[in-house]
Order: structure tokens, then C-alpha cells, then sequence
């Protein structure tokens, strides 16, 4: 036969060979898992040309590259545990695996989450830089980290990497918005000494609505100043009662109303900050101070209202009281 022939002969028999069978590597059996997710999704058998299609988008030597990978790193069972995920929960699976620094533990790591979870935890390892940090992460701190970013994207994952366990696990405890306004300042709470990383963790814990509000409030009036600093710390959570809303009202030597847990002005807490850091404390607490001062200006006015009442029915009582003994003067 001659040589030109031969090559015809290969190239028609491959070209008829079914698209399965033409993809008969270990990539191909990825292949075959996205065909069966295809068939649950849409609940009728997946045609060759959806196949197709889904393959393409995902990329060929993406899936030939992941299925080598993990056949590498955990052998043909680990490979048999890739193709079930994929059939249950998408291609994304393929390209989280593809952009781990290492697919096995991030395989398990998948496996344990609960199942609503794992299709977008996938795609938030999938997302380049920022999954490949959160793989990291995960495989040191485990699937919490996972569903942390998975509640909140793009989110989750700083809590994760500022405060390790603790600022995941604190992530999944309070809302979307509340995770977005705090994750604007765990930079620079992380950078704070660890007994007062700690302690406002636990303020956060507490009560993460009213403390979001107060801290909405204080970049709302204080824009480009810095909230959580080793000389304001001390004094947001000397005063947790007053962000709260929950203090005694007292005024400063200027007449200010404060709000505060112990009946002291704010800057006059011993103890708190050492003297050393007074004048850095004097730079900071004013913004502090207005944004309290908001949370208590409502309870102050109340007070002024009441006062004033109670004024008035007082002096209308005096002159009723003296009119009556001038009329009784007169008549006798």
C-alpha cells in the first residue's frame, strides 16, 4: 500500500471515530463527566454538540492538564473522586483543580463541603491570583476559608487571610453588607497588637450590626482617617457600651455630651492609654467622640425637651400660687 494511501486511511478512520472514543485519554474521561453534569442539568441526554461546546469553553489542554495532575498527585482513585465532582457540580471543579498550587488537598477540601456549596467555592478557586491564595489558605486553615469566600466573594477570603480561623469563622456569623464594610478596615486591624485584634473580634461578634453602623458612620464624617490605630483601639473598646447605644449620658468640662459605660468622659479613662500616647490619643478621639456624639444627640435633645417641661409647669405653678395670695391680699 502505498504511503499516501495509508495516510488517507488513518486520517478517515480517525475523523469517524466517535467523539468519546477520539478523546480516549485520561482528559477524556473528564469529558465524559461534563457530559453526564450536561444530562442532569438539563434532565435529557447531553448531545455530542453540547459536549463539544461546554469542552471548548473550558479548554481542552485545561482538561488534559488537570486530569495528568491529579492522576500524578493521587492515582486513578483520585482521578474516579474528579469525575464524579465534575458530574455533580460542573466544569468549574476542572478549573479550580487546574489553578490550585496542588489538586489533591483541594479535591478533599471540595469533597467535605456541604453540596450547595461546593459549585461556587470551585469558581472562587478558579479565580486566578485570589484562588490560588485561597487554596493556600484552605489547605492550612480547611474548609472554613472555603465557605467563607463561597458566603461572601472576593470578601471572605480577607477575613481569611487577616485573622486566620477566627476571621472566617466570624465572616460566616454576620451578613453579606456587614462583612463588605468591616473587610474595608481588617487590614488595618490585623496590624494591631493581638490582645486588641482579639478583643475586637469579639466586640464584632457581639453585635455586628451596631457596630457596622458606627463604623459606616465615622468614615462617613471622617473620610480618609484611619479607624482601628494601636492609640484609638483602646478607646473604642473602653466606650463598647456608648457604640452600642447603651451608655450613661455625661457632659466634659466644655459641656459635650458623652457617651460612656462608666459615667467618665472618654479621655479621661486611667489606665486605658499611657500617658505617652496622650497626644496621639488627642488626634484621634475627636472623630471618635462626634461619632458618638451622633448616637446620643437624639437621647440629649429628649432630655432638654423634658427639662424645659418640667421647668415651665414649675414656674406656671409659682405664679399661679403668687397671683392667688395677691387677689386674697386685695380683698382683705
Amino acid at each position: 500500500m502505498k504511503p499516501i494511501l495509508r495516510s488517507l486511511i488513518v486520517i478517515l478512520v480517525a475523523t469517524a471515530m466517535p467523539y468519546s472514543v477520539a478523546h480516549a485519554s485520561a482528559g477524556g474521561e473528564i469529558i465524559k463527566a461534563i457530559g453526564r453534569y450536561l444530562t442532569k442539568e438539563t434532565g435529557q441526554e447531553a448531545t455530542e454538540q453540547a459536549v463539544k461546546e461546554m469542552t471548548k469553553q473550558v479548554g481542552e489542554e485545561l482538561i488534559e492538564r488537570t486530569a495528568q495532575k491529579v492522576v500524578r498527585e493521587g492515582g486513578k482513585k483520585s482521578f474516579v473522586e474528579v469525575g464524579e465532582l465534575v458530574a455533580k457540580h460542573g466544569p468549574e471543579v476542572v478549573r479550580a483543580l487546574d489553578n490550585a498550587p496542588e489538586a489533591l488537598p483541594v479535591l478533599r477540601l471540595l469533597d467535605e463541603l456541604p453540596a450547595d456549596e461546593v459549585a461556587t467555592a470551585a469558581s472562587r478557586l478558579a479565580a486566578g491570583s485570589t484562588g490560588r491564595e485561597l487554596a493556600t489558605l484552605s489547605m492550612k486553615l480547611g474548609t472554613v476559608a472555603l465557605r467563607a469566600e463561597a458566603r461572601h466573594p472576593g470578601v471572605g477570603v480577607r477575613f481569611a487571610r487577616a485573622f486566620g480561623t477566627d476571621g472566617a469563622e466570624l465572616s460566616l456569623r454576620i451578613t453579606t453588607d456587614q462583612a463588605v464594610q468591616i473587610g474595608r478596615h481588617v487590614d488595618d486591624i490585623a496590624r494591631l497588637p493581638a490582645n486588641q485584634q482579639s478583643e475586637l473580634l469579639k466586640m464584632i461578634s457581639s453585635n455586628a450590626g451596631r457596630f457596622t453602623a458606627f463604623v459606616g458612620r465615622f468614615v462617613q464624617q471622617n473620610p480618609g482617617k484611619v479607624l482601628f490605630t494601636a492609640a484609638s483601639t483602646p478607646i473604642i473598646l473602653a466606650n463598647s457600651a456608648a457604640i452600642f447605644g447603651e451608655g450613661n449620658i455625661v457632659f466634659d468640662k466644655d459641656g459635650n455630651p458623652v457617651l460612656d459605660s462608666k459615667g467618665d468622659p472618654i479621655s479621661e479613662h486611667s489606665g486605658v492609654v499611657p500617658d505617652v500616647a496622650k497626644g496621639v490619643v488627642d488626634a484621634v478621639k475627636a472623630p471618635i467622640q462626634t461619632t458618638l456624639y451622633l448616637a446620643s444627640g437624639v437621647i440629649v435633645i429628649l432630655l432638654a425637651i423634658f427639662g424645659t417641661s418640667k421647668i415651665w409647669k414649675h414656674f406656671r405653678k409659682e405664679r399661679l400660687e403668687l397671683t392667688t395670695a395677691e387677689n386674697a391680699a386685695d380683698q382683705s
